[in-house]
């Protein structure tokens, strides 16, 4: 893994990261999407990050998961910024669904993806538009906080066997190289692509949202790029590999179902995806066991992420976390 030395932004408070705000020629004609849920410090970080961008936004649109911590009265006070609060938290994907058709309402040529935690760097937006004229989807490289690409987050599919591969390292020190999935970490879309394409699914919570509308994007032949040199860093990304998180019900129903919905609309072999369920099957419940958290609660819910896979039901479902 490559390590940089470059530190994490924090916006107004790192000196050489502050670049004097100049819009392009034809001016940059994009507005960002961040999706927010209980996070106002990070929000705050992120906004003001993107509010210094040297490629000036039009727009940012702040889709708020019906937030309780305050939220609205974190986010700076500027006219190029709209906070939308939902009623209730519907997870990421309605909310980054919601910020796409709102944004689309206006005249803007690119959409900028990302949630709150994501900090990009001053030039991110400015090198992603350089190779505006190469794809219709380009994607920032994604640093976690110890310094290193969060490979993850930027993956090439083969729809056959049903398997994801991480983008090479070395891809990185390239000025854009070609890929297949990518997550809203950092993810600038044209317009017109969302015209052909639609919005993204809003009925996945969270989990493969993004994955189903890079797949979708790639079906329509938009072939999506990795620009090495547009940095963002992600404060969830906490290290590369990431250690194994305790046991959520949440990613563990969604991810499991959400990844067999996608895995069975774009795979072209009905034999592999039947390997690809009878191994997401055991694992669901074989995980959980080494780890000492298979009990009835964590059973049940690992059977109906599969029954809901199986029968291509998405939906947002009731589930405790506690």
């Amino acid at each position: 893994m490559t390590h940089l030395p470059a530190p994490l932004p924090h916006s107004g408070s790192q000196a050489g990261l502050q670049a004097t705000p100049q819009v392009a020629p034809d001016g940059s004609g994009t507005a960002a999407i961040v999706v927010t849920y209980n996070r106002k410090e990070l929000l705050t970080r992120c906004l003001n990050l993107l509010l210094e961008q040297t490629a000036v936004l039009e727009h940012i649109y702040v889709i708020d998961n019906a937030s309780t911590d305050g939220t609205p009265e974190a986010i700076p006070q500027d006219p190029r910024i709209t906070h939308v609060r939902l009623e209730r938290n519907l997870g990421g994907a309605y909310g980054f669904s919601y910020g796409v058709e709102e944004a689309m309402k206006a005249d803007h040529r690119f959409l900028w993806l990302m949630d709150d935690d994501c900090l990009p760097e001053p030039e991110a937006l400015a090198e992603l538009l350089k190779h505006k004229g190469e794809s219709e989807a380009l994607c920032s490289a994604v640093l976690a906080r110890d310094g290193r690409y969060d490979l993850t987050q930027r993956r090439n599919f083969d729809d056959v066997r049903l398997r994801e591969s991480h983008v090479p390292v070395a891809a990185y020190a390239q000025e854009s190289t070609p890929l297949d999935l990518f997550t809203f970490v950092s993810v600038l879309i044209s317009t017109d692509a969302v015209r052909r394409a639609g919005l993204p699914v809003r009925d996945f919570f969270f989990m493969y949202d993004d994955t189903e509308y890079a797949l979708r994007l790639r079906r329509l032949g938009v072939k999506a790029l990795l620009v090495g040199s547009s940095r963002v860093w992600h404060h969830g990304s906490v290290s590369y590999p990431s250690p194994r998180a305790p046991y959520n019900p949440l990613k563990h129903y969604y991810n499991t179902r959400n990844q067999l919905i996608v895995y069975r609309q774009y795979g072209t072999s009905i034999p592999w995806y039947a390997i690809r369920l009878l191994v997401k099957t055991g694992g669901a419940f074989i995980r959980l066991a080494q780890h000492g958290e298979l009990n009835r609660r964590s059973a049940a819910l690992a059977a109906h992420a599969l029954l809901d896979a199986v029968r291509g039901r998405a939906y947002v479902r009731p589930i405790r976390t506690k």
